[in-house]
């Protein structure tokens, strides 16, 4: 029996990953009606149905949800491969995503040294706090900085750091308002919230959990205004609004600023991490490894900075 048309295979790849001939064809640039006859003649050349076609739209049948996984890996992996033989060389632009809040307050304000480390790459930020599917946007983004937990089943992730939350206000609010000696004088103070962290009920940046580890009572944890990102959160921090429980690497720009004094002797480091996310074939890139390999490098050092500055916070609260 010949074997089916590599080009009829491809199209119930992305017709099955869609599963929709409408959407299969504009990813082909192709009609519907075409779609459909290819799917068509390559199921009379396998001998069985591939889809269901129902009122609701298609769905795949048990032989074509088998065919569907090895047709994606297959494609992908040629795809990568075709990719990878491509690269110019070890420069070029770098199109990274990561979160509007890292970018803006970690990210940039070193993105200088890697520059002066590889002057030929140009990085370029594409902002964006989505969650996302990096084999999908392989052709528009190299990687994306995301924190998490994983696993990244079919992704080469690399941990840059991880994350450890600890309280802030702005230095007036420290020394001309009421006392911020201990955790417990919060009960005298305005409570900073992000919606996001807010929201997640296990995340060391929400009030109630922070305050729950280190059993501080007295204090409402829910009091205080909400802010729609980390961003925005740090900023009322700085004008005095309140006290913020705050990511290290989102307040680190504005600690050594002197814009916020990091409050107490207390810091919990969270089960998250930074990954770089990069599929297979993009983390065998030249310019990828170099900017990932930086990042890690990057993430250790502040890594070492910010246990550093946690113990002299320690000092500064016991004298």
């Amino acid at each position: 029996m010949a074997p089916p048309p590599l080009a009829a295979l491809r199209t119930f790849e992305v017709a099955a990953r869609h599963l929709s001939f409408t959407k299969a064809a504009a990813e082909l640039h192709v009609t519907q009606g075409a779609v459909s006859q290819q799917i068509k003649q390559l199921e009379a050349n396998l001998g069985f149905a591939l889809f269901h076609r129902g009122a609701r739209g298609l769905s795949l049948t048990e032989k074509g949800e088998a065919l569907a996984e090895t047709a994606h890996s297959v494609f992908r992996r040629l795809f990568d491969k075709v990719e990878e033989l491509q690269q110019p060389g070890d420069g070029g632009i770098l199109t990274v995503s990561a979160s509007p809040s890292l970018a803006v307050k970690w990210l940039i304000p070193r993105l200088g040294r890697f520059h002066a480390l590889h002057p030929d790459i140009d990085v370029r930020i594409k902002p964006s706090g989505l969650r996302i599917d990096v084999e999908a946007e392989a052709g528009t983004i190299d990687m994306a900085i995301r924190f998490g937990q994983g696993p990244f089943p079919g992704l080469d992730a690399t941990v840059i750091m991880h994350e450890t939350v600890f309280a802030v206000c702005s230095p007036d609010l420290l020394t001309k308002g009421l006392p911020l000696r201990r955790p417990s004088d919060l009960e005298n103070h305005t409570l900073l919230h992000s919606e996001s962290t807010r929201m997640e009920v296990n995340s060391m940046a929400n009030w109630e959990v922070w305050l729950g580890i280190l059993g501080v009572p007295g204090v409402d944890p829910g009091q205080g205004p909400s802010f729609p990102n980390s961003y925005m959160l740090i900023q009322a921090a700085i004008h005095g609004q309140g006290v913020a429980l705050t990511w290290a690497t989102l307040a680190d720009d504005d600690l050594r600023a002197g814009r916020l004094v990091r409050l107490f002797d207390r810091s919990i480091e969270g089960s998250m991490a930074y990954f770089v996310l990069t599929t297979k074939a993009a983390a065998r890139k030249p310019k990828v490894a170099a900017f990932r390999d930086w990042l890690v490098a990057e993430g250790r050092s502040f890594a070492r900075e910010t246990a550093r500055d946690g113990a002299e916070a320690e000092d500064g609260v016991a004298s």
